[in-house]
């Protein structure tokens, strides 16, 4: 029920919080103009967005009580909420106002946390109330933000017809990007779901679940990453973008080394000794989610650089080799499988994204391996904020 107002905003964004970011991190452009351009739009796409989810929703879930479907389709005045989100989301970033972007996205998951912690005090824990604890607590955060952001832009607001043309015309190149990170993070699971058992489907969906931890170091940096190297020329982007994934490289593949070897122990201490059989399959997802993140983030160079339709063609093309694999090695592996595939589109895509950059960016092979002056850089980053806090809280 509480699924489809976000598969389907997402779904429909025509890569417009992308195109945002990108914009609005150029010199001369007029983001008051740009930010309200993209705030309509988004109001209007999640008017889409529910139009699409009224039709589809009933026939696809045919299956449910008549309850279940009504809800599932009331819910759908989330999908505007959640693109004016996603609107916001774009604009904080290229901002650099990080202490509200944190606390935009932080504040609805602590509202659903007291919103169940109510209901399970009050006995009154069912499949409607849990939903809406779920969906509310998104409302209040996007209407205060999206009210600050009008009240700083409300003398800006010209040009918007250009504004608009500019947002498609990078949004639709990158677009299947958002498509295919949207599918990508619900096609395996649903494939699992027609093709094995529902044991097997929560073994699986429990251990990746705990694979994407690894997937907060990549957010965090993909964050600040796009819109810095977006405001760059392009060299000094592509530069930008390679310093830092060398350095997120190494990271990542330290934590999950840790992680790997700890695994057995991990599972076990959280869902018992039942789970002791999702633990290869975990170790699988965890290299698997460390090769996606890497890509990702080089990814970025590309966005950044105004090319966002190589990111498209490589992310759609591993969707569909990703249908592919799951439709052979599942019947064969079970939830392994599915793991293994998974593991296989993520070196394909890292391969693809390594040979584009070394091919037509003439990047060379040390550009791929740490040095020195990188762990220097990072250093002095650290050092330098860490003075600015200082200065601040002084």
């Amino acid at each position: 029920m509480i699924m489809w107002p976000r598969f389907l905003a997402y779904s429909l964004t025509l890569g417009i919080p992308a195109a945002l970011v990108y914009y609005m991190k150029k010199k001369n452009e007029d983001q008051g103009s740009l930010y309200v351009t993209a705030l309509y739009m988004s109001v209007l796409l999640g008017f889409v967005a529910m139009a699409v989810g009224a039709v589809i929703i009933p026939v696809w879930m045919k299956g449910y009580s008549g309850e279940v479907v009504d809800f599932a389709v009331w819910a759908l005045i989330m999908s505007p909420v959640a693109m004016i989100g996603t609107i916001n989301t774009a604009a904080l970033q290229s901002r650099g106002e990080y202490g509200l972007y944190n606390f935009m996205r932080y504040i609805p998951v602590l509202g659903t946390l007291i919103l169940l912690c109510a209901l399970v005090a009050t006995g009154h824990v069912t499949p409607f109330l849990t939903s809406v604890a779920y969906l509310f607590p998104a409302i209040p955060i996007a209407v205060w933000t999206t009210f600050k952001l009008v009240s700083r832009y409300r003398l800006k607001q010209k040009n918007k017809a250009k504004s608009g043309k500019k947002l498609l015309g990078y949004g639709i190149r990158s677009y299947g990007t958002d498509v295919a990170g949207t599918f990508s993070g619900y096609i395996d699971q649903i494939l699992v779901v027609g093709l094995l058992s529902p044991s097997s489907l929560g073994l699986y969906v429990v251990s990746l679940n705990l694979a994407k931890m690894l997937n907060t170091i990549q957010g965090s940096i993909t964050s600040v990453l796009f819109p810095k190297a977006s405001g760059l020329q392009q060299d000094e982007a592509l530069r930008l973008t390679f310093k830092v994934t060398r350095i997120s490289s190494v990271i990542t593949f330290m934590v999950g080394a840790a992680v790997f070897v700890i695994a057995p122990y991990f599972l076990i201490l959280l869902y018992g000794p039942s789970f002791a059989e999702a633990v290869s399959v975990f170790r699988i997802l965890i290299f698997q989610t460390a090769i996606t993140s890497i890509s990702w983030i080089l990814a970025q160079g590309f966005m950044s650089i105004g090319k966002p339709g190589a990111v498209t063609i490589i992310r759609m093309t591993t969707l569909g080799l990703n249908v592919v694999f799951m439709n052979l090695f599942i019947p064969l592996l079970g939830i392994k499988g599915a793991a293994i595939s998974l593991l296989a589109t993520a070196l394909i895509e890292l391969s693809v994204i390594f040979l584009v950059y070394t091919l037509k960016h003439r990047v060379a092979v040390r550009h791929w391996m740490i040095s020195k002056s990188d762990i220097v850089w990072l250093l002095e980053r650290i050092r330098r904020q860490k003075g600015r806090s200082n200065t601040e809280a002084m």
